[in-house]
């Protein structure tokens, strides 16, 4: 384990020193203080870049070399006037020192589509490599920029943070490929962002009794004395055969120069009766243009009413961004489980992912 940890830790600095590091959504959203629709088409932001944030922004704002003007026009993801593609692709090397698992992994394999069928109305795919979708028609004539969004997709809750194991997403109700199929209705005032949703409350393909779900999320953002703030809070609830399922909680950023601090806390109230939380903290640091350094706490109690069986683990991490398209995330976990009987074990966990996206 000590020469496991070592190693790991010696090609964590390595990445750290050697290459830049842009953050994913949503310190990426804090860091330049505007909402995820400035470079997606789904505006709770991931999946599918709108052509700003593919053909312009990739090239000139996040990538430690930055294209020259005249290079971006050889670049189109739109295939006409009105069709535009994208794709993320992620392998990943994981080593788990607790199961002794050495693996390299496709991770994400997602292709989108994107048709503006005309200028209030837009039609999206999004197909995974291996199972799961999401598809899903906007019309943007609602007041204050705002949008109703009809198909299948996932409920805007919290942060969306880009790495999916985080255990507000992973060991809550957000999972990768977790769609519902339901409408969504969002407003975007200056420094506010509100939606509301109705769905099944389920990810199968018909919904198996007549309990629906709810999910609604309010933000609020504004710049003071040149600190960045941004707090909310997210709530959803769905009604099944066995009882309500409600989760909830708040999530905020705070953005000082070069740190960033994000966090989300939800609670959980499951059809059982067992109360469950979770926490993701992320503190990041930009030292320059592409090249971000991150700390990380994650904690999860599975039953609040007991005290043993949580896990927590606290990571380094970067994330590089030295070419336009070109992402390389290392990560480095301690995980830290606490047993029935209150002892506490310890292990590492390593993950190196590359990451193509437009």
């Amino acid at each position: 384990m000590k020469k496991i940890g070592i190693l790991s830790a010696v090609v964590l600095l390595l990445s750290i020193f050697s290459a830049g590091l842009v953050k994913g959504l949503p310190e990426f959203t804090a860091q330049v203080e505007q909402k995820c629709n400035l470079c997606h088409v789904d505006p709770t932001g991931g999946g599918m870049r709108n052509s700003f944030g593919s053909q312009y922004f990739a090239q000139t704002e996040m990538a430690m070399k930055k294209a020259p003007l005249e290079d971006i026009a050889r670049f189109k993801p739109q295939i006409s006037d009105n069709i535009s593609i994208g794709l993320d692709m992620r392998t990943l090397y994981h080593y788990d020192d607790d199961t002794k698992q050495s693996t390299m992994f496709q991770m994400e394999g997602n292709l989108y589509l994107n048709a503006q069928l005309d200028p209030q109305f837009s039609l999206t795919l999004d197909k995974g490599l291996y199972s799961g979708f999401q598809v899903f028609g906007m019309g943007y004539f609602l007041p204050f920029h705002g949008y109703v969004k009809v198909g299948k997709f996932q409920p805007a809750y919290g942060w969306r943070f880009a790495d999916h194991t985080s255990f507000v997403r992973e060991r809550m109700l957000w999972p990768p490929s977790t769609y519902d199929t339901g409408v969504e209705v969002g407003f975007h005032p200056q420094g506010i962002s509100a939606t509301f949703g109705m769905f099944n409350g389920s990810s199968l393909l018909l919904d198996a009794d007549i309990g629906k779900a709810g999910a609604a999320r309010l933000e609020f953002r504004k710049n003071i004395k040149g600190i960045g703030l941004g707090i909310g809070g997210s709530y959803y609830r769905s009604d099944t055969p066995g009882g309500a399922i409600d989760m909830y909680g708040p999530f905020w950023y705070a953005k000082f120069g070069r740190i960033i601090y994000l966090g989300e806390v939800d609670l959980l109230d499951n059809a059982a009766g067992t109360a469950s939380l979770a926490t993701t903290q992320d503190v990041a640091f930009i030292i320059k243009q592409g090249c971000w350094v991150s700390a990380i706490y994650d904690y999860h109690d599975p039953d609040k009413d007991f005290k043993t069986g949580a896990l927590a683990r606290y990571g380094l991490a970067s994330q590089s961004i030295p070419f336009a398209f070109l992402e390389i995330t290392p990560h480095l976990w301690l995980y830290e489980r606490t047993d029935q009987a209150g002892n506490k074990d310890r292990y590492v966990v390593y993950d190196g992912q590359i990451h193509f996206f437009f």
